[in-house]
């Protein structure tokens, strides 16, 4: 008899244990990832949708990889997520992210770019090899042909009449800023970053204070005394 009380207790508590997790709105974290989640983003399978703003959601996949999707461009792994400076830095979990540009978009997202560099693409014999000004793509060739990339103002007179290659398309890459390449490429790296200007949350952020939702009939944002959802006193800010 005992014992079957103790189990209808327990069957009692854990929808009211469940249902305190399900409001909570403290830092989340995806596995052994760095990246602690919080307003404007959240973990779909952890935290409410007052948790997180729209567009802004994020998904865990195993073992600590944090996925975001990108309405019409696909899912991508973020690397990091800078809340002070708003800005995420995003990578495609099958490493080609040449590829996934091609059909990239943002008008359908709260991220942009600050900048975007265009880059023209080349299609070669597999025996062109590239130079400085010329990047090999490997993920877009194969043992047909090579894919190259360069600066859109490169004189491509050469590579075309000499080598054979023939132009496929451009390529636009946000970038943080310009690439030269002469020094390196906007495609050396595997991530891009992209920012985000609302929720405007830097204010709450940089003096180490949390932000989110100041009631649930809006999306005014409000500071927030610390990351357990106390309201503050002195720093009261309401933006729009």
């Amino acid at each position: 008899m005992e014992s079957y009380k103790l189990v209808c207790s327990l069957l009692f508590f854990i929808p009211l244990l469940s249902s305190a997790a399900s409001n909570d709105c403290t830092t989340s974290y995806c596995g052994q990832s760095i990246n602690g989640v919080r307003f404007p983003f959240r973990l779909t399978d952890q935290q409410p949708k007052n948790c997180g703003f729209a567009g802004f959601d994020l998904r865990c996949a195993f073992p600590s990889m944090l996925l975001i999707n990108i309405p019409g461009s696909g899912e991508f792994s973020i690397k990091s997520i800078d809340y002070r400076y708003q800005s995420i830095r995003i990578y495609d979990p099958l490493n080609c992210i040449p590829a996934r540009l091609l059909t990239f978009n943002l008008s359908n997202s709260p991220f942009s770019a600050v900048y975007f560099q265009t880059l023209t693409l080349l299609s070669c014999p597999s025996n062109v090899t590239g130079s400085l000004a010329f990047k090999h793509i490997v993920c877009l060739s194969n043992s047909s042909f090579s894919t190259f990339a360069t600066d859109s103002t490169t004189d491509l007179t050469s590579m075309i009449r000499g080598s054979g290659c023939r132009i496929t398309g451009q390529l636009r890459v946000p970038v943080d800023q310009p690439y030269s390449y002469w020094y390196r490429s906007p495609l050396d790296d595997e991530d891009i970053t992209l920012t985000w200007g609302k929720p405007d949350c830097m204010i709450c952020e940089r003096v180490g204070r949390s932000c989110g939702y100041a009631n649930s009939n809006t999306q005014r944002t409000k500071c927030y005394s610390s990351r357990d959802g106390k309201i503050m006193g002195w720093l009261d800010f309401i933006k729009k």
